[in-house]
């Protein structure tokens, strides 16, 4: 049985000796990994570094310019809506004042119509019926003279139809 100690002994040694090769294994490469992070590392710092650096200058450079552009847009947009509010003020204005002034000619022309028609109806018609009347009266001499002018040619010995023809004439 001393056998079987010796021989556990001997596997549980080899055991440990093997895990012991393992563990410095794991330790070399954890060592190379991180000299190789480290590098890796400074690398890095060494080039990222500057751009931070010039970054950080821009944006403290451009911070008030910044600053300035979006006062100025305000401004401007306040300077904006206050004229488009004077304009719309404006054109409501002018809008009004174009109503008056189309309600002051249609008022015109409304006048002016009425009194055409007032003229038309005291003036002219009566003035067409008088005009018809001396045309009937003149029509009526007319008749009259013709007439008396026939009675003394027939009198005189030219009966006939040359009276008829005066009349068309």
């Amino acid at each position: 049985m001393e056998n079987v100690i010796y021989i556990f002994v001997i596997v549980a040694a080899v055991a440990i000796v093997v895990q012991m090769a393992i563990l410095f294994a794991i330790y070399k490469s954890m060592k190379e990994s991180s000299s190789r992070m480290q590098a890796f590392t400074i690398r890095m710092e060494d080039k990222v570094t500057p751009v931070l650096s010039t970054a950080q200058a821009i944006l403290i450079d451009a911070q008030p310019k910044v600053s300035d552009v979006t006062a100025n847009l305000a401004e401007a947009t306040a300077t904006m809506r206050v004229q488009v509010a004077n304009i719309g003020e404006a054109t409501e204005e002018i809008v009004e004042r174009v109503r008056i002034q189309a309600a002051r000619v249609d008022d015109l022309i409304s006048g002016t119509v009425e009194r055409i028609e007032l003229v038309q109806n005291t003036v002219i018609t009566p003035v067409r019926r008088i005009q018809g009347i001396i045309q009937a009266l003149q029509a009526g001499i007319g008749f009259l003279r013709h007439a008396r002018a026939g009675y003394r040619k027939n009198v005189g010995g030219n009966p006939g139809g040359d009276d008829d023809e005066e009349m068309f004439i």
